[in-house]
């Protein structure tokens, strides 16, 4: 039970990183200079791995729920 909720509120913290990138790379669209791309594309780097550990977490509680 308590592994279950570390990994809800782990999925949660994740979710909540994701909408952050988001809003981000959405109020940063188009920069202008070459740091501020840099800085959009690391954002976009966190976003896909936020999206990479929510599915790993999601598929570790799937596992869970089965035994």
């Amino acid at each position: 039970m308590k592994e279950n909720i570390r990994i809800w509120i782990s999925i949660v913290i994740s979710a909540l990183l994701l909408g952050l990138v988001v809003s981000y790379c959405v109020a940063g669209w188009m920069p202008a200079d070459s740091i501020d791309w840099i800085l959009w594309g690391a954002m976009v780097l966190v976003g896909f791995f936020a999206v990479f550990r929510i599915a790993n977490l999601a598929k570790m509680l799937g596992s869970k729920d089965n035994e």
